[in-house]
């Protein structure tokens, strides 16, 4: 019977316990991750339970739990607890199944950086113009190079020191060594790529706003035509009148809830 919050589930499922590092742990997602995992849940059920309809003739009751849906998401976190024991601990950047795989410091700006098989370690430090490390016994398979991650970071920052994120990306992703610059999120909506997808939608005449509207797409596309918001966000109080008519409102009975201030129409004021 309590309520839902993102923040108190974000508790209660754990995410926060595994957030930060060791000094800042547990960290709140930066996002409102319950709330949006619930949704997509739902929207799972949602189309699980029509899919159903069509087999079966019948409709459904959905129950969607924002912290089992949360918990579910949580991949090795839980199945290393519930299968082998293991209790997920906070790593900050790194990637507790692998290394080099995480978060790196270059001469401008964080690079992450995703070398978890070994011709990917072996191509990286090449590029580094460092192949002594393919072959320093400290590092020379993935579980010695997990147990020496915080030895074999300082020796791969030091050699990124010379150069940008954006550069050592450019050179490191055709030699199939995974990586790319952390962004921030202006950043990441104005990346060609993001761009190139056409992610933003831009509303020039947006009600109740005297500059253009931008929103996000759905993030999938569709070859038989892709989804995308058809009109701008509603003006406050833009629909209210139509759903209280919807609804069996009389004309009379909707200017005295405006009047009373019981609700709000778009461009209209009490009398």
């Amino acid at each position: 019977d309590n309520p839902a919050y993102d923040q108190i589930v974000q508790g209660y499922s754990g995410v926060m316990s595994v957030t930060g590092d060791a000094d800042s742990a547990p960290l709140r997602v930066g996002y409102p991750v319950a709330d949006t995992i619930g949704g997509l849940t739902a929207a799972f059920a949602i189309a699980a339970a029509l899919f159903r309809r069509e087999r079966s003739g019948r409709g459904d009751m959905i129950d969607v739990s924002m912290l089992e849906s949360t918990l579910v998401t949580m991949g090795w976190q839980v199945s290393n607890w519930l299968i082998a024991g293991v209790e997920p601990q906070p790593l900050g950047n790194e990637n507790m199944t692998a290394a080099p795989s995480g978060t790196f410091q270059t001469g401008d700006g964080l690079l992450n950086i995703a070398a978890n098989k070994q011709q990917q370690f072996v191509a990286l430090a090449k590029l580094l113009n460092r192949p002594d490390l393919a072959i320093d016994a400290r590092f020379a398979d993935r579980e010695d190079r997990k147990r020496h991650r915080l030895s074999l970071k300082a020796e791969i920052e030091t050699a990124l020191a010379t150069d940008t994120a954006e550069n050592w990306a450019a050179k490191m992703n055709p030699l199939g060594i995974p990586a790319g610059p952390v962004l921030s999120v202006p950043d990441a909506l104005a990346h060609t790529h993001t761009r190139a997808r056409g992610l933003v939608k831009t509303f020039e005449n947006a009600r109740g706003v005297d500059k253009p509207v931008q929103v996000v797409r759905t993030g999938f596309k569709l070859a038989s035509g892709d989804p995308e918001p058809g009109v701008p966000p509603p003006a406050l109080g833009q629909h209210t009148a139509e759903i209280l008519h919807s609804l069996g409102y009389s004309e009379q009975r909707i200017s005295h809830l405006v009047n009373e201030g019981s609700v709000g129409l778009s461009g209209v004021t009490k009398d």
